[in-house]
């Protein structure tokens, strides 16, 4: 009785490999949706307030350790900004086109969805859905 509570105690070479495999599988998964955001280009799309569509590009490029800057290109309009936060979360502020702005950037499992505001609305100007080209 000892040898076989021995053999089902210890498992066999094979056994241990399938489970090293599987804890290694679900470590790089659970890692792979992290890596759809940070800096880097993502193409976007969005819907105003008013319920107008909109498509367009970000550059987003990180500074330093929790510091950001954004290139924003909707149709042919192009906005800068300048942000805060440690990549799961950006607060940033925008200007372009004679317009200022805030935003936040919340990471998703592909990218990032934003939702802004240009300087003095009562409410939020627009929600957008960001993908890592």
């Amino acid at each position: 009785m000892a040898n076989l509570h021995s053999r089902l105690a210890t498992p066999a070479p094979f056994a241990r490999l399938m489970i090293l495999a599987c804890a290694m599988f679900f470590l790089v998964a659970s890692a792979l949706p992290g890596l759809a955001r940070g800096p880097g280009n993502y193409s976007l799309k969005g819907k105003e307030g008013n319920g107008n569509s909109y498509a367009g590009t970000s550059t987003l490029t990180q500074l330093g350790e929790d510091t950001w800057r954004i290139v924003w290109r909707i149709g042919g309009q192009t906005w800068n900004g300048y942000g805060i936060g440690d990549g799961k979360f950006i607060a940033m502020n925008f200007s372009g086109n004679g317009q200022t702005g805030v935003m936040l950037l919340v990471s998703s499992d592909e990218g990032y969805e934003a939702v802004w505001a240009y300087t003095g609305e009562r409410k939020a100007g627009g929600r957008e859905v960001w993908r890592r080209n």
